[in-house]
């Protein structure tokens, strides 16, 4: 099983999923998008692909360029059906190849552990594992996006209905971070103590909510995951 998994900041943003695949035999390439990027990739090249997180946003292309790779990449990936996760911008750039509008979310950035809530066909699928009866899921975002219409909604939050997005049996967009580690948060703690000021947050504060909650998100994301690996494989 090859896998691709494209960050945008830094290769510390695979987070626990590049373990979690090599533990599963999976040869596993990383890259990131501002160095390597993803032109030459062919869309069926790898078995499993996932494009993470960022602080840009998909309508800023005029000063990330490589985004409209991306999106190029995924319409080709999507047309093909092949397996895809995206995390947060991930998310967000999955809603921009299906043809819909990403804009800065009305409700502010949504920041820190807060829950979502699983709707009854996104619980039928390896997404219940992340549901508010099960673990609070990290959140770092301001973007949203509007519902494709070949999509189908799996989960909401309090402030933003788009939480999770399916489109077929194999493609999967999040807004939220089931990846996140004690090691990977410390670089978005690092690089976004500004951000968490604005939302009402600091660094001591999320870091030890982190710690309070790593180990419950640990045990949903291992089922998730390999769930998900399973179902699309």
């Amino acid at each position: 099983m090859k896998a691709l998994i494209l960050c945008h900041k830094s290769k510390q943003d695979a987070g626990a999923f590049d373990d979690m695949l090599l533990e599963r035999g999976a040869e596993v390439e990383i890259r990131l998008a501002f160095d390597e990027g993803i032109r030459d990739v062919t869309p069926d090249q790898h078995d499993i692909v996932l494009f993470m997180g960022g602080p840009m946003g998909v309508y800023q292309k005029d000063i990330f360029p490589y985004l409209q790779d991306e999106i190029n990449y995924l319409e080709k990936r999507f047309e093909k059906e092949k397996p895809y996760l995206g995390i947060c911008l991930g998310g967000q750039l999955m809603a921009a190849a299906m043809g819909s509008e990403v804009y800065p979310g009305q409700n502010g950035k949504e920041i820190g552990w807060h829950s979502i809530q699983v709707n009854q066909e996104g619980g039928r699928t390896c997404l219940q594992h992340l549901d508010a009866s099960h673990t609070p899921m990290m959140q770092w975002h301001g973007d949203t996006f509007d519902l494709p219409s070949e999509a189908n909604l799996l989960a909401s939050s309090d402030l933003y209905q788009n939480q999770a997005i399916a489109y077929g049996e194999k493609i999967l967009g999040l807004q939220c971070h089931p990846e996140v580690t004690m090691t990977n948060i410390e670089l978005w703690l690092a690089l976004g103590k500004n951000e968490l000021q604005q939302a009402g947050l600091t660094v001591p504060v999320l870091r030890e909510q982190t710690r309070e909650h790593i180990e419950t998100l640990d045990k949903a994301r291992t089922k998730f995951f390999n769930e998900w690996l399973d179902e699309v494989l």
